[in-house]
C-alpha cells in the first residue's frame, strides 16, 4: 500500500509532523517544501518524478492503495517475472524466482506504458463498453417507451371494443323492442277485431232479446207464432257466430315471451375481458468487441458441399393422379412417404416402393406435414377450412389432437421438440408440443402459401407475393433475402440439405432453384420433370 501521502515521509521518520506538498512514486512517500528541495538535489533521486499532493490525490482510491514497493521485504521493485505476472524486488528474486526465466527489469517494462498498445486497447475497451452500456440503456429505454405506447394502444382498443359491444347491444336491444312492440300491436290490433265483432254478435242478441219481450206484452197469440220462426232462425245464426268466433285463431290466448340469443349469454356468463400477454424475443442489441471481432477472424469457415456437383436424378416416380391437389410431403426414416390432398382434405401414406398404403380423412383442406419421430406422429396445417394444426397418431391412424389458431396455418417444419410454422398476416410462430405455449419468433404480414424450412439456428421461409425467400436466425434476426424473378417465380415448397443448400420449388418457372448458404445466392437451377 502507498504511504501516508498526506504527511512528509522524511519529517515522519525524523518523528516531525510535517505535511506534504509533493508525492514521487518512485520513493512512494510524500515530501514538504524543504525536503522536495534536497529530494530533487540528492544524485539518487535527483531524476526522480514528482507530482503535487493536490494532482497525486485526484487517482482512484484503488490506485493509491496499489503497494510500489515490496510489502515483504521493504526494497524497491527491480524485475518482473512474466511467468508469475508479478513484479520482484531483489530478495524477491533469489527466495522465490530463482529458477524463472522470464525476468524482465522493471525499468524496461515500464517504460513509456501510457502510450503502450495494452494501455490504448484497455482504453478502447473502456470506450466499447460504455457504448455496449448505452446502447443497452436506450434499447431497454426503448423498449420502456414501447410497453408504455403498447400499454397505451391496448387500453384504447379495449375501450374501443367496450364501446363497439355497447354500441352493438344497444342497436340489437333497439331492434328486439321495436319487434316486441310490433307483436304487441299485431296481436292487440287482433284481438281488437275480433272484440267488435263480438260486440255486434252480443248487440244482435240483444236486440232479440227486445224484440222477443215487445212480441210478449203486444203481439196476438197467431203474430207471436209467426214470429217465433224468425226468431229461432236468427238465433241459431247467432250460435253459428258464436261457435264461428270460438273457432277463430285469434281466440287463443297469446303472450309475449323473450328468448336471449346464445351469443348474447355468453358475453353475459365471460369471466374476462380478453388476456394480455408478454412476448419475449432476442434483444437486438449487438455488442462490439475487439476480442470478439479478433476470434471470428480466427474461426475458419465451414465448406458446404459445392451445388455444381449437385445432380438430380429420377430415383422413383409416383402416381399421385387420384389425389385433389398434394400441397406437402414427408419422407419417413423408415422409407413411407406421406403427401397432404389439399383439394380432398386426405392424408396420402405410401409405402417406400411407391404402392398405396393407406389414407386418414382430415375433414379440412390439408396443407402441410412435419413428422416428430419421438411419438410416431404427423402435425399437419388445414390451410383454409378449419384454422387448426392435426396431430395424427400414426399407430391408429386418427387424429388425436387438434390445435385451434386465430389465423390460418399453412407451410409447417419440426425444430427439434418444437413446432415452426407460418401462420398467414401474423408471422412465423414457434410452438411446444407438449404444453402447446407458442410465441412468435417473426412479426410480419406473412402471406397465405408460405412454407418453412429449419436448419441448425436458421429460418427460410418462401413468399409467393414478392417471389424470394427470407432467411432469419431462429431468434427472429433477418439474415438474408433472396430475389430472381427470372428464374425463382412462386416459391413454395421448400427443404435443405446437411451441407446447409436451400432447395425451393419455383412454381411459375417449374423448376427447383438451388441456393447455396455460403453466399446467399442462387448459383444453378434444376429444372423438374413434369409428368
Amino acid at each position: 500500500m502507498a504511504g501516508n501521502w498526506t504527511v512528509c515521509g522524511v519529517c515522519d521518520f525524523r518523528n516531525i509532523n510535517k505535511a506534504s506538498i509533493v508525492w514521487c512514486s518512485e520513493c512512494d512517500e510524500g515530501l514538504c517544501g524543504e525536503c522536495s528541495e534536497q529530494h530533487g538535489a540528492v544524485k539518487s533521486s535527483r531524476n526522480h518524478s514528482v507530482i503535487s499532493v493536490t494532482e497525486y490525490q485526484k487517482l482512484p482510491s484503488n490506485v493509491l492503495e496499489i503497494a510500489q514497493t515490496c510489502q515483504k521485504h521493504k526494497e524497491q521493485y527491480q524485475t518482473f517475472c512474466k511467468k508469475h505476472d508479478c513484479p520482484c524486488c531483489r530478495r524477491c528474486v533469489i527466495e522465490t524466482h530463482n529458477e524463472c526465466k522470464d525476468l524482465i527489469a522493471i525499468d524496461d517494462i515500464v517504460q513509456n506504458v501510457k502510450s503502450s498498445s495494452a494501455f490504448f486497447e484497455v482504453e478502447q475497451t473502456l470506450v466499447q463498453m460504455l457504448e455496449n452500456v448505452r446502447r443497452i440503456r436506450n434499447d431497454r429505454t426503448e423498449n420502456l417507451k414501447c410497453l408504455l405506447d403498447q400499454r397505451v394502444k391496448i387500453e384504447r382498443d379495449i375501450k374501443q371494443t367496450r364501446k363497439m359491444i355497447n354500441d352493438h347491444l344497444d342497436k340489437i336491444q333497439d331492434k328486439i323492442i321495436k319487434e316486441l312492440y310490433a307483436n304487441e300491436e299485431n296481436e292487440s290490433k287482433r284481438i281488437k277485431m275480433l272484440l267488435c265483432e263480438i260486440e255486434s254478435i252480443e248487440k244482435g242478441i240483444s236486440d232479440l232479446q227486445g224484440n222477443q219481450n215487445n212480441i210478449r206484452q203486444h203481439a196476438s197469440e197467431l203474430q207471436t207464432f209467426l214470429a217465433l220462426k224468425h226468431i229461432e232462425k236468427e238465433v241459431s245464426d247467432k250460435a253459428e257466430c258464436i261457435q264461428s268466433v270460438l273457432k277463430n285463431e285469434d281466440m287463443k290466448i297469446k303472450t309475449l315471451a323473450l328468448e336471449v340469443n346464445k351469443d348474447v349469454q355468453d358475453i353475459c356468463r365471460a369471466d374476462c375481458f380478453g388476456s394480455v400477454s408478454v412476448d419475449s424475443k432476442s434483444c437486438k442489441v449487438v455488442i462490439d468487441s475487439n476480442k470478439n471481432k479478433e476470434a471470428q477472424m480466427m474461426i475458419p469457415s465451414l465448406i458446404s458441399k459445392c451445388i455444381d456437383d449437385i445432380k438430380l436424378s429420377n430415383k422413383m416416380q409416383i402416381d399421385l393422379q387420384s389425389a385433389g391437389g398434394v400441397r406437402g410431403c414427408a419422407i419417413l426414416p423408415n422409407g413411407k412417404m406421406m403427401f397432404c390432398d389439399y383439394n380432398k382434405g386426405n392424408l396420402i401414406v405410401l409405402k417406400s416402393n411407391g404402392m398405396h398404403e393407406f389414407e386418414i380423412p382430415l375433414g379440412t383442406r390439408a396443407f402441410d406435414l412435419a413428422y416428430f419421430e419421438r411419438e410416431n406422429s404427423i402435425a399437419v396445417t388445414s390451410g383454409y377450412g378449419k384454422t387448426a394444426i392435426h396431430i395424427i397418431d400414426l399407430n391408429s391412424r386418427t387424429i388425436k389432437r387438434t390445435i385451434q389458431r386465430r389465423l390460418t396455418p399453412f407451410g409447417i417444419a419440426l425444430n427439434k421438440t418444437v413446432l415452426v410454422y407460418c401462420e398467414a398476416g401474423l408471422g412465423i410462430i414457434e410452438m411446444q408440443l407438449n404444453s402447446e405455449s407458442e410465441k412468435t419468433l417473426v412479426y410480419l404480414d406473412m402471406p397465405s402459401f408460405s412454407y418453412v424450412a429449419v436448419h441448425g439456428d436458421n429460418m427460410y421461409y418462401t413468399n409467393k407475393d414478392n417471389h424470394s425467400v427470407t432467411c432469419y436466425d431462429i431468434h427472429g434476426n433477418l439474415k438474408w433475402e433472396f430475389k430472381d424473378t427470372q428464374n425463382l417465380q412462386y416459391p413454395q415448397g421448400i427443404s435443405v440439405d446437411n451441407n446447409g443448400n436451400v432447395y425451393v420449388v419455383s412454381r411459375d418457372t417449374h423448376s427447383v432453384v438451388i441456393i447455396s448458404l455460403m453466399e446467399s445466392v442462387a448459383e444453378q437451377y434444376c429444372p423438374l420433370v413434369m409428368a
